[in-house]
């Protein structure tokens, strides 16, 4: 029997080895800048607070995701983000992403390993936004999942940026 294959699964591993060591490492901390035991003083920035999160996620959406990958994702709301959609529109941004990806093969443009670098990135988003509904209960560890969906979703904009500049091949 042969095992499950994830083609995401390291990408999955590490994102949640580096969401362990975040929570370990308590950035959502009052005092931020107090010194390790034995180590000089580190500045660690503070979480950015959900609603900002939440809107900087629908604006990726509505200015990246929604003209390079999927114009038929919904628009985000901005002012207001309702998590429970942000969600579904991150799973189906990576979804299109995947999709297209996997048709990017065949292209002649040389992108496709670029464009999966893309969709792996949108993966990671996607499931730290997930991660928000097992942190339910704990506020600070579900404002933590957002900022770190929010930090894969600007990777990818990045990474599409620098590589790759136009929209997926049709």
């Amino acid at each position: 029997m042969q095992p499950e294959h994830r083609p995401f699964h390291r990408c999955e591993d590490t994102c949640a080895a580096t969401a362990r060591l975040l929570v370990q490492a308590d950035p959502l901390d009052p005092a931020p800048h107090a010194p390790a035991a034995g180590a000089a003083s580190v500045h660690v920035p503070p979480v950015t607070p959900r609603p900002v999160t939440l809107a900087l996620i629908a604006e990726h959406v509505n200015a990246w995701g929604r003209v390079v990958i999927d114009p038929t994702l919904p628009h985000a709301d901005v002012t207001a983000p309702e998590e429970r959609s942000l969600r579904y529109t991150l799973q189906a941004l990576w979804e299109a992403a995947g999709e297209a990806t996997r048709g990017s093969i065949r292209s002649t443009d040389g992108a496709a390993a670029d464009w999966w670098r893309v969709n792996c990135a949108l993966q990671e988003a996607q499931a730290a936004a997930h991660r928000t509904t097992l942190a339910s209960s704990d506020g600070a560890q579900a404002d933590l999942w957002w900022y770190i969906a929010l930090l894969h979703l600007g990777h990818a904009r990045t990474l599409w940026k620098d590589r790759i500049g136009h929209t997926l091949p049709q």
